[in-house]
């Protein structure tokens, strides 16, 4: 790589870095870097690039998917479905010491089956469960840490907007890619789980008494609904009945029917269902539109093709490219958010994976893990401070608490690295 290009690509992201630490919204970050680098380098970016770059970038159909789990997780947590599952768990496990950490993260899981928002599971499962663990006696910063870290389920676990995004940029089927999450996702939960019951175990912390087989039948009956509506979606995807966008579609019709049986649906109610989810929607659009020229301006410099020798050059050897990429997105994750990292690193990145026989549906796991990772780590893990600020504790108090999480994940992701069947296994299996 020429000289020339590494300082156009230094002037280009220092400006992006520029924007986002003066705090303007991201895609104008994107949008300005890219006007800034073709004022610098006139004749660099062609003036139809910015157009057609915005519109092309938003025209796949696929985008739709993200509106609907969108709208999906909105209608469960405000229809109090969530809720409903939320009881259910605490009936089964409540007599368990540490009991609510533990149904924290199956809530999350849950919540992964609906939503497949990170943010969204932090704002609602953490609305929840930290005021409630608090009252019950455990720390503020433990509560805010086990929500965050347990809220990164909701990426991994189909349906999952972010799964959808990695789908169309590495141009690997949605449908292997929601299979491939299966596996790791629960893998999390898992890991998670056992910190947990340890950290609880070695604390004292709070036990709840049994409240009897007759509770939990009464928990179930009141959420069967609830309960059956992930597990129906899950089935749809395994089975291939519809494509992404119509089970997404579905599931939403079926989520609204059921928050009316409930009786917790009014007009009034899924008209603010409906601007809410219109709004995230329309930022993650904005952010997709605004990623469109700077993408083809790294691309435009042979970055992608650079990345690729070096690989090459390093034998070729998949598991060292893979730790060197993962390595790579973990750290640019603690400083970019996930969508950034998506519509811009990604497409660099997978030219790469493909040259030296990467499975994709395996890569775009481990990159969403890993770059969900980033977000519960300083200095800007957006799931740490929102964590932090539901717990009304300091972000320090959360990231000391959060360690044995944190390992806990990282160990998973070494485990996914080392082992891609436990990615690949259930798309093979499945659909050949």
């Amino acid at each position: 790589m020429s000289n020339e290009i590494v300082i156009q690509l230094v002037v280009l992201f220092a400006l992006m870095f520029f924007f986002l630490f003066m705090r303007v919204p991201v895609f104008m970050c994107l949008l300005l870097a890219s006007l800034g680098y073709s004022i610098i380098f006139p004749g660099a970016v062609p003036e139809a690039v910015f157009t057609q770059s915005i519109v092309s970038n938003i025209s796949n159909v696929n985008f739709t998917a993200i509106l609907f789990y969108f709208l999906l997780g909105e209608i469960m947590n405000s229809g109090g479905l969530t809720d409903r599952l939320v009881k259910l768990c605490k009936a089964c496990i409540g007599h368990m010491r540490g009991s609510l950490g533990h149904i924290n993260i199956l809530a999350s899981v849950v919540f992964a089956c609906v939503s497949g928002s990170a943010m969204a599971d932090t704002a609602s499962v953490g609305g929840m469960m930290i005021p409630a663990m608090k009252k019950e006696g455990y720390p503020a910063g433990y509560s805010a840490a086990i929500t965050e870290t347990s809220s990164i389920i909701g990426p991994i676990i189909p349906p999952s907007t972010g799964l959808v995004m990695m789908g169309i940029f590495m141009g690997c089927s949605i449908r292997r890619l929601f299979l491939g999450g299966i596996v790791p996702g629960l893998l999390l939960a898992l890991a998670l789980l056992v910190v947990s019951a340890i950290v609880s175990e070695k604390r004292k912390f709070p036990r709840e008494e049994w409240g009897g087989w007759r509770n939990v039948w009464i928990s179930l009956k009141e959420g069967i609904g609830a309960f059956a509506l992930p597990a129906i979606i899950m089935i749809c995807f395994v089975a291939g009945i519809g494509t992404v966008v119509e089970i997404g579609a579905v599931s939403c019709i079926l989520a609204v029917l059921l928050a009316c049986v409930y009786k917790e649906m009014s007009w009034k109610k899924l008209g603010k269902i409906l601007m809410d989810t219109t709004i995230i929607s329309g930022k993650v659009l904005c952010v997709l539109a605004g990623a469109g020229t700077f993408v083809w301006i790294v691309a435009s410099m042979g970055v992608a093709d650079w990345v690729a020798a070096q690989a090459m050059a390093m034998g070729g050897s998949q598991l060292a490219v893979m730790a060197f990429s993962i390595f790579f997105l973990f750290i640019i994750g603690m400083v970019l958010d996930v969508g950034v990292i998506q519509m811009v690193l990604v497409p660099v990145l997978c030219p790469v994976i493909l040259a030296v026989n990467i499975d994709p549906i395996y890569f775009s796991v481990v990159c969403m893990l890993t770059c969900q990772l980033g977000l519960c780590t300083p200095p800007v893990g957006s799931l740490l401070y929102m964590s932090a600020g539901i717990a009304q504790c300091s972000a320090w108090d959360v990231v000391k608490e959060s360690i044995p999480f944190i390992i806990a994940i990282v160990c998973v992701i070494t485990a996914l690295i080392l082992f891609p069947e436990l990615t690949t296994f259930i798309p093979t299996l499945i659909m050949g």
